[in-house]
């Protein structure tokens, strides 16, 4: 207390020292010991700060009224704790509780068949009701095979399956074409599967591995015992006159045509086969006979001709793609062959010289190409094409084409008007063009799956296949007679 007394007057004089006006200092907080606040408490100087009636330190509570319970936590060991606690009733509500409200019954299904564990069926009797039909138990594999289980048979799906889910969907097809239902009377036509070998993606031969000569799946003397037999007849037919050849002409066109509509229609499209013919035959005639002049009317009377096939329903198929295929196939084979037909109607009977010379480049390309490359063929020329064109084959077959151009109808007498400088033109045209057209027919048989366009030659496979380099050849050649005025 004495340090207290000296803090407080040592307060007391700086407060009345501190001059006039200044503010005087509040009053500090102490903190007292325990023994002090007791002796604080005891004095009474703490009086009136609680309320009378406020409980106090170390003050007991009131006994609790109302009945004394029945025993004391912790129970002894001989008392049942459902008897010592007494519930209070339930209030009844009057009202209809869902079924899962209700305490559990402790009803467990048994899970191993009664009558081989040698239980009873009462737990299946109590479950049967959530059920039309009693469950049945399989464990074994041999209870899948009995008979009397039709509900697995149930399980199969003997519906006709539509769009995505059709197995005889080809791949041209149209996958939404389920929304629209055919009629009940007609017959949905699927496509038969293409009966020509299909061909593989083959990789590139290993450097330095012996590569397999071109065409070794063909029987090479009757490709080669065809060969001339074609060429003894055209040369017949061209020393006939241009209308005979016209004729051969027109019959080799129309039967690649046909070829081509017939791959297209395994293939799964449906093109208007019928009319495309007659587009194709009538361009040959009509070119011949009133020359360019013929061409837009035949194509315009092929076109539409086509729609008007699907628009009347004579093919019921998808128009689009179908017209499509029709138009094509006409102006691929009918329209780049109707130059055949342009280049025999020119005076003099010079157009049979100038049909005959791209016919000799065209057959040297393909015969020198097929000789050098089966040869010496190594480095593949375009692998996701055709596996078996080589570079050796393509250089080979372009050196023929030029050297037989030049010396059988440059040198040799009585092929007129040909010269050795026009027929060496001729010769390197040749040489470009005919290789483009021999890939784009090889491109066209990879995408449709074939390996060849047809089957009527023996050893060449249709007719498509062997004259694929003459459709480009055919204009190649008219352009350059014209350019170069042999007419």
């Amino acid at each position: 207390m004495e340090d207290n007394e000296e803090f407080d007057e040592k307060d007391d004089t700086a407060a009345t020292a501190a001059p006039r006006g200044a503010r005087r200092r509040a009053e500090g907080v102490r903190i007292i010991g325990a023994e002090e606040a007791a002796r604080a408490l005891k004095e009474g100087q703490a009086a009136g700060r609680r309320p009378d009636d406020a409980p106090r330190f170390g003050d007991v509570p009131e006994r609790p009224s109302g009945p004394k319970p029945a025993q004391r936590f912790p129970l002894p060991g001989a008392v049942d704790p459902a008897d010592a606690v007494v519930r209070p009733p339930v209030a009844g509500h009057g009202a209809d509780m869902p079924h899962w409200t209700e305490p559990p019954s402790g009803e467990v299904p048994r899970i191993f068949d009664p009558d081989r564990a040698g239980g009873s069926s009462d737990d299946l009797d109590a479950w049967s009701g959530l059920s039309a039909s009693a469950p049945r138990w399989r464990d074994q594999d041999s209870d899948w095979d009995n008979a009397g289980f039709d509900d697995v048979a149930s399980l199969a799906d003997d519906e006709l399956r539509l769009g995505a889910l059709d197995e005889g969907r080809s791949e041209h097809s149209d996958l939404f074409s389920f929304d629209e239902p055919e009629p009940a009377e007609l017959e949905v036509e699927r496509p038969s599967p293409v009966t020509t070998s299909i061909r593989t993606r083959q990789a590139p031969p290993p450097q330095g591995a012996q590569r397999r000569p071109a065409g070794g799946d063909r029987d090479m003397r009757t490709a080669v015992g065809i060969g001339v037999a074609m060429a003894a007849a055209a040369l017949i037919l061209f020393k006939a006159g241009p209308k005979p050849a016209l004729v051969l002409v027109t019959a080799v066109v129309t039967l690649a045509a046909a070829e081509a509509y017939d791959v297209l229609r395994r293939a799964g499209y449906r093109p208007a086969t019928l009319p495309g013919l007659i587009a194709v035959v009538s361009l040959m005639i009509a070119t011949y006979s009133d020359g360019l002049t013929a061409i837009p009317l035949v194509i315009a009377f092929a076109v539409i001709v086509t729609f008007l096939w699907y628009l009347f329903g004579v093919v019921r198929a998808r128009p689009t793609v179908n017209v499509a295929v029709t138009l094509f196939v006409f102006m691929w084979i009918g329209f780049l062959g109707c130059f055949a037909a342009l280049l025999l109607a020119m005076p003099n009977r010079e157009g049979v010289a100038f049909l005959l010379g791209a016919v000799v480049a065209t057959a040297a390309y393909d015969v020198g190409g097929l000789f050098f490359g089966s040869q010496m063929g190594s480095r593949p020329l375009a692998p996701e094409i055709s596996p078996n064109k080589t570079v050796e084959g393509l250089v080979g077959g372009m050196a023929s084409a030029v050297f037989v151009t030049t010396i059988l109808i440059g040198v040799l007498p009585g092929v007129h008007p040909w010269t050795f400088g026009k027929a060496l033109a001729l010769g390197l045209v040749v040489a470009v063009v005919a290789p483009l057209g021999d890939l784009c027919e090889s491109m066209l048989k990879r995408d449709l799956g074939v390996k060849d366009m047809g089957t009527l030659l023996p050893g060449h496979g249709g007719v498509l296949d062997r004259f694929d380099a003459l459709l480009f050849v055919l204009p190649a050649t008219y352009y350059l007679v014209r350019f170069l005025k042999l007419a």
